[in-house]
């Protein structure tokens, strides 16, 4: 080491390989033979200092979520919206008469069972403000498919399907 080189600030290594957890809107990210884009970040509190995140990801022409939590290990689920009135006709109706989601669904010939129901706060990174919601969690136990319905306020609902997939299926996660 010269007497110069003491001067000279030291750089960090760039960092190269990015997992789900660094992904932050603008992030470009490969998942199932497309390049998705980051667009939202969305930062759910659950209470309890549990906390996920959901990616909202475009590839042009197709767009999904990608949810995020850590609990014990990494759990990655990709959901696409729905309109709830898909889902049943009468489930608005239903939850909005007895502050209650049914313990049991029928979508596409498939029967969903209600896995956990959850109460907290969603926030928009980089926006001020959480809006409260209600969620309801289901899962066909043959197919390992899942349903979200969520209440947000007293009378705005919205749906989403979706199936647990792995983190490793999603690669290339790189900054804009």
């Amino acid at each position: 080491m010269g007497i110069f080189d003491f001067f000279k600030s030291k750089k960090e290594e760039p960092k190269v390989n990015f997992t789900v957890n660094d992904l932050k809107k603008g992030y470009m990210v490969d998942y199932f033979l497309k390049t998705w884009e980051v667009k939202k970040v969305y930062i759910y509190d659950w209470g309890n200092n549990f906390y996920s995140k959901e990616f909202y990801l475009d590839a042009g022409n197709e767009d999904m979520y990608l949810s995020v939590e850590n609990d014990d290990k990494l759990i990655c689920s990709i959901w696409k919206k729905v309109d709830i009135f898909e889902i049943d006709s009468n489930l608005v109706n239903t939850i909005t008469a007895s502050d209650e989601a049914p313990n049991q669904l029928v979508y596409e010939n498939k029967t969903y069972h209600r896995t956990e129901s959850s109460q907290g706060l969603c926030s928009t990174e980089g926006e001020e403000g959480a809006s409260e919601l209600v969620n309801w969690m289901y899962v066909n136990s043959e197919t390992k498919e899942l349903i979200s319905i969520d209440r947000w306020g007293e009378e705005e609902y919205g749906a989403a399907i979706g199936k647990y997939v792995d983190e490793f299926e999603f690669s290339n996660i790189l900054p804009r």
